[in-house]
């Protein structure tokens, strides 16, 4: 009997340098792809089996609790295309907008994550602090969309959005008055402490602020933050 009968070993699909995220890898373990940047796993192919557990299918489901009917999002971050994917089959008919800066990664979403295939899915490739400062050059007008996702990284790093506020207050006028901006941010250990102050900056310019935490590997990987641009009465 062979003791390794039976185990799947990873398969290299990809891998490939982008100017902006250095090496993108995309490997697969059964019924599972994964695209990996800097040691982190960014995007798993929606219908894998564990991606409903993950923050991209959690975020999806909290964001369905609190809005069942939604028509048009935003998110800034693309990867793979989870969220984008998890998205289009939560709210049949929605509109997605995705932002992404690196056309590498767009590429490999494309050939390795059927990102093709999803309906109504405009992608914008530049610079997301770009596009929401001066939404009308990509034809983006004042209060296109009821949610917009920050969803933005490289590897572990997080861009700095600023604290000036404009980041926030181009959001705000890019959002429906009432609606939800959404904040996935890694809280392993070493993140925790800036991630918290984020939460407080957040809080000088959004309402009804909302933190939920997802455990992965550990007890806590990410936190996702629902913010409103105007109060909620309950």
């Amino acid at each position: 009997m062979n003791i390794f009968e039976g185990i799947q070993l990873p398969k290299v699909l990809c891998e490939v340098e982008s100017p902006v995220n250095g090496k993108i890898s995309v490997i697969e373990v059964g019924n599972t792809r994964k695209l990996i940047v800097g040691g982190v796993v960014q995007s798993l192919n929606w219908d894998a089996p564990g991606t409903s557990r993950q923050v991209w299918g959690r975020l999806v489901e909290n964001l369905h609790d609190q809005e069942p009917n939604l028509k048009s999002i935003m998110v800034l971050g693309l990867g793979g295309g989870s969220m984008q994917q998890l998205l289009a089959k939560k709210y049949p008919g929605i509109h997605i907008t995705s932002v992404e800066f690196d056309k590498v990664m767009v590429d490999v979403a494309k050939q390795y994550f059927n990102l093709d295939a999803i309906p109504n899915h405009r992608i914008i490739v530049d610079d997301a602090l770009k596009v929401i400062a001066v939404p009308e050059e990509f034809g983006i007008s004042q209060n296109s969309f009821e949610v917009i996702i920050v969803d933005i990284f490289s590897g572990e790093k997080y861009p700095d959005l600023g604290a000036s506020g404009n980041f926030f207050a181009g959001i705000k006028n890019l959002v429906v008055p009432g609606g939800l901006v959404v904040f996935d941010r890694i809280y392993l250990e070493h993140h925790q402490e800036q991630v918290n102050h984020f939460i407080e900056l957040l809080e000088g310019f959004f309402y009804n602020i909302k933190s939920v935490i997802i455990a992965g590997r550990s007890n806590s990987d990410n936190v996702v933050i629902f913010c409103r641009t105007q109060p909620q009465v309950n």
